[in-house]
Formats: structure tokens, sequence, C-alpha cells
């Protein structure tokens, strides 16, 4: 989580002096002890700090605001019949494991239902090592369910979900912990939820990062302006739209926009200027079901200070590898 300006003179002192006294850390800083104590019990909240004798943890934070599913994908119905696979997905369970993976301190906002799979959403998460704490358990309903049948001619969706009201409510109910971290990744039907809500009095905003697929028609210029990473998965045509308006995007405050087709190349604008990256045939991906993992690999890059290119082919490398975990 991120640290007040005070809570970061209290770590400069501690990493200097880890057997320093709360009697001696409070005279430093002219502070009664009392309020010493109270900075270090929220260090320890926060995770900054893993216990007595200042351990301290210096892994990027991250919270990631999505849902988390059970999925069904058919393919196919030729000859061979169809082949139908379970897994567990959505972006929030998607993105949190490939961060956890990556070894950020990571906290997952989503919901899950009081079923069978819920619980085992919640065991696959907390098996990677992500913070299951703040996640919404709705013991009387279901977890989400989301059916994938994809044909040549195209695919049809079938979702049965929370709606969006209820992270809406969740999000603000989790106010304190959303606003107090590093890298606050989003999805992008939460985009104006939680890009909205960023408070004004906020003194180190986290960046902001999340996803859009497709081409320009539906994206608010003004809404995207708010985050300071939007990975834009398009195709064809819509490349082009987004390479032609992204400068836009880009000077109207947006801080890095990653585009890419998934097969061929990675085109990122940024105020520092324009970087293109041509992919090999090993390090395509599928736009549709792992662009999420594509953002979790350049967020933990980014996040590490990497230059783009590196954190390209961070992405990349779990983005072509990545698999849902099985039902």
């Amino acid at each position: 989580m991120r640290a007040t300006s005070r809570e970061q003179q209290i770590i400069e002192l501690l990493k200097r002096e880890p057997l320093i006294s709360q009697e001696e850390l409070a005279r430093r800083l002219g502070i009664t002890r009392s309020s010493a104590a109270v900075h270090i019990s929220n260090l320890m909240k926060k995770g900054i700090i893993l216990g007595r004798g200042y351990v301290f943890n210096d892994r990027a934070s991250s919270v990631v605001v999505g849902t988390s599913e059970v999925q069904t994908l058919v393919r196919g119905g030729g000859g061979q019949g169809p082949r139908i696979d379970h897994r567990f997905g959505g972006f929030g369970y998607g993105v949190s494991c490939a961060l956890a993976r990556f070894g950020m301190d990571v906290k997952v906002v989503t919901v899950v239902g009081g079923d069978r799979e819920g619980a085992q959403l919640l065991e696959a998460m907390k098996g990677q090592r992500v913070d299951t704490t703040h996640v919404l358990h709705l013991p009387e309903e279901r977890s989400e369910r989301v059916v994938r049948v994809v044909r040549q001619e195209g695919e049809t969706v079938y979702r049965e979900g929370h709606g969006r009201e209820v992270f809406v409510r969740l999000v603000e109910a989790r106010s304190w912990l959303v606003w107090n971290c590093e890298w606050l990744v989003v999805a992008p039907e939460l985009q104006a939820t939680v890009s909205g809500g960023v408070p004004r009095s906020l003194e180190h905003p986290p960046a902001l990062c999340t996803m859009v697929k497709g081409g320009m028609e539906a994206v608010e210029p003004e809404l995207l302006s708010r985050f300071s990473l939007v990975v834009a998965g398009a195709r064809e045509d819509e490349f082009e739209q987004w390479s032609a308006r992204g400068p836009e995007l880009v000077e109207r405050g947006a801080g890095t926009l990653v585009l890419t087709d998934g097969a061929t190349l990675v085109r990122v604008m940024s105020p520092a200027g324009s970087v293109e990256v041509t992919l090999s045939p090993n390090q395509g991906f599928d736009l549709e079901e792992h662009l999420e993992h594509f953002l979790a690999g350049m967020v933990y890059g980014l996040s590490q200070g990497l230059p783009h290119r590196q954190a390209i082919r961070i992405g990349c490398g779990i983005a072509s590898v990545a698999g849902g975990v099985r039902a």
C-alpha cells in the first residue's frame, strides 16, 4: 500500500536505524509517542512493515478490481464434435493471479457467491498468493458464470452475473484500500466507476491501469485520459484508428497508450515518444482471451522501472502461455 508523507519519513528513519525505539522516533519527528505508534500500526496494516524489528516489504503493491467467474468455452461442432473446457477466469481473477506470479503484493476486489464454485475461486486465488481479504462474499447467490460458444461464423456469449451496481457499492466500501495502493488495475466495464472516484485530497494517487478491446467508436477520450496506462487490443482497421487518434489521448493526459494486434506488433505512445516492437511467432497471443494477461505483464514491468520494450516482452511472454485454471 502507498505510504503518506509522514509514513515515508518514518520508513526512511527505520531503514537507517531498524532498532530505534518509538520514543526516539517520536522525538526525531516532533510528534507524540502515541502518534508514532499509530503510524507504525498503519504501516503494518498496509503491509509495508511485516512485523516487529521493522522488516520491510519492498514489493510493489497493487489492487485489481474486476470480476471472477467460472467460464465454459465451447469450440467447434464440426465432424469431430465440440470441445468443451471449464476454467476460472474474469478480469479480477486473471490479472490478480498473473501479478501475484510475478511476486507483486496483490489484493483483489471482486465478488464470489456462496456456492462451491465461489469457494474454489477463492482457494485458487489464495493458491497464487493473492490477498482475498477484501473479496465480497454473497452467501445466498451463485458465483458469476460465462459460457462462450465459438463457431466459424462468430461467437455467442451467455453471462450470469451480479451486475455493475454490486461493484459500484463494493468500490465505495473498499475506497481506503483502492486509493492507497501504488498500481490500481481496473476492468474495462468499471473504468468510469473507479476513475471518477479519485479523492481530490489524495496526496499520492495510484497509477490507474486498464485495457480496451476493439475500435475507438465507443471510447471516451476524456475517460481514458485519467489513466496512467491504457492497453488497447485492436485488429486491422481498428489498429489504424488507434494509431491515428492515440497521440490525442496522450495529449489529453493519458500516461502511456500500448496498442497491439496480439500477433505482429506492439506500439507504445507516451509523452516521451513512440516505440514499436515487432512480435515473433512465439510471442503472439489471443486478444480476446489473453489481453488482460498482457496488461498484467506491462503493469509488472513498469512497476519495476523497466523500459517499455522490456515490459512488452514480459507482457507478451505471460499472454502467450496464459491459460485458465481448470474448474
